[in-house]
């Protein structure tokens, strides 16, 4: 269940959806206790338009971003995309044997992308390197960006999605018995 979970998070985090095809993703995730049912039903109040800007404002960058779905913003000194984070997680994908084809040039360390690293590394038997993207890659920044999407996003969806993706994470830390590897987060700085 882990990997469905985590593809199908991820594929809200990194892909622009209809709203049909949100609320279809949010329902199973609900059905399976991931997701609240406040939040797939904050979906029926948001209409198409609002969602696709508010999604490109958020995950794809228009204009000034308030939360960067970039590892890198946040790991790195000079807070920027493709800084030594992405660098370091593009060598544990090389490693790893995991291409990402996306169609636009982007960081590899989208939070989105990287759940979808983290399913495929689940899905490939490859455990013990799933366990090292979510303690050295994903989590030391991860949660901490959630909390700022769920204050910052305008959007009751994401803002609820952020929080519903937060306890889930934790529940996973848990379960996997994950040790996060501590890092100074620079965003704030």
């Amino acid at each position: 269940m882990i990997i469905d979970t985590a593809k199908l998070l991820g594929i809200l985090f990194h892909q622009k959806k209809s709203k049909n095809e949100l609320i279809e993703i949010s329902s199973a995730l609900s059905e399976d206790g991931v997701l609240r049912e406040a939040t797939v039903q904050s979906l029926f109040d948001i209409d198409e338009e609002a969602l696709s800007s508010d999604f490109t404002e958020l995950f794809e960058g228009l204009g000034e971003m308030k939360v960067p779905p970039w590892g890198s913003v946040y790991l790195d000194r000079e807070k920027v995309v493709f800084g030594d984070s992405t660098v370091q997680y593009r060598q544990f994908l090389l490693d790893n044997e995991i291409a990402l084809n996306t169609v636009v040039r982007e960081p590899e360390d989208q939070f989105g992308l990287m759940l979808l690293a983290f399913a495929f590394l689940l899905e490939s038997n490859k455990t013990q390197a799933a366990k090292v993207l979510m303690e050295e890659h994903l989590l030391v920044w991860g949660m901490f960006y959630l909390k700022l999407l769920n204050k910052a996003s305008h959007n009751k969806f994401y803002s609820l999605l952020a929080l519903d993706v937060y306890e889930w994470l934790n529940k996973i830390i848990d379960d996997l018995c994950l040790v996060v590897e501590e890092k100074k987060i620079y965003l704030n700085d």
